[in-house]
């Protein structure tokens, strides 16, 4: 008997059940390829915050004493300062000019300008044979009010009067964030995912080393080595 035209009920069923698959497979396959660029992403993500934060990080080491050679060198201020776990670094922010004549004993700073200012920061005299670093308790025109006295006297003319700027750099290892802090200000994330990090000051030779890994990375490492010049400057002041 001849057959008539069209497919039986088998053929179809099997030409259904390949269809299936082949479009299992092509699923499967895109699906392969989105979870390679998701990473694939994430990883670029990941390193260009990684590149960012060393970018930022470098910055504010290289800047490490700007405008505290003198004051480093009478032992005021510490440039660098690594201390558990954490790396501190400190430079004149903005400098302003006495206008008149201070005695040791007063705690009143009279300037001729107090932009800037606030409570709670930190200003360091020096006339390049003595200083300090005194904490401001509150500011009025035309002078600061310190929360201690002076140690010493002060001309006009030939001290310098530094605000400083304390930047913090930390590890938040519970949230597995690397932060940065600012004077007064609450520590802000800097990088996130960070599974360790390192800071370490090699102060004989002037050398600050950054080291941090991140999770998504595994054992993929980041590290900067620097040699901010105004510390160097310190022994030959």
């Amino acid at each position: 008997m001849r057959r008539s035209g069209g497919f039986s009920l088998l053929e179809c069923l099997v030409g259904m059940a390949l269809s299936f698959l082949v479009v299992l497979a092509c699923l499967e396959f895109f699906g392969a390829a989105r979870r390679s660029y998701s990473r694939l992403k994430d990883r670029e993500e990941t390193a260009q915050g990684a590149a960012a934060a060393l970018d930022k990080m470098s910055v504010d080491i290289l800047r490490a004493g700007q405008g505290l050679v003198r004051a480093a060198a009478l032992g005021l201020v510490e440039p660098v300062a690594e201390s558990g776990g954490a790396l501190r670094v400190t430079r004149a922010e903005a400098e302003f000019a006495l206008a008149a004549d201070v005695l040791a004993g007063d705690t009143r700073l009279p300037l001729v300008r107090t932009a800037e200012l606030a409570r709670g920061r930190e200003i360091c005299l020096e006339d390049g044979a003595k200083g300090e670093v005194l904490t401001v308790a509150s500011v009025e025109p035309g002078a600061v009010i310190f929360s201690s006295p002076l140690s010493h006297d002060y001309a006009r003319d030939g001290t310098s009067v530094l605000l400083l700027e304390r930047i913090t750099l930390s590890l938040d290892a519970r949230q597995g964030v690397l932060r940065r802090k600012v004077n007064l200000s609450s520590a802000q994330p800097l990088l996130e995912n960070v599974r360790s990090a390192e800071f370490l000051e090699d102060r004989p030779a002037n050398l600050v080393r950054v080291r941090f890994s991140l999770a998504p990375q595994g054992d993929a490492t980041y590290e900067l080595c620097l040699f901010p010049k105004n510390p160097a400057l310190v022994g030959k002041n």
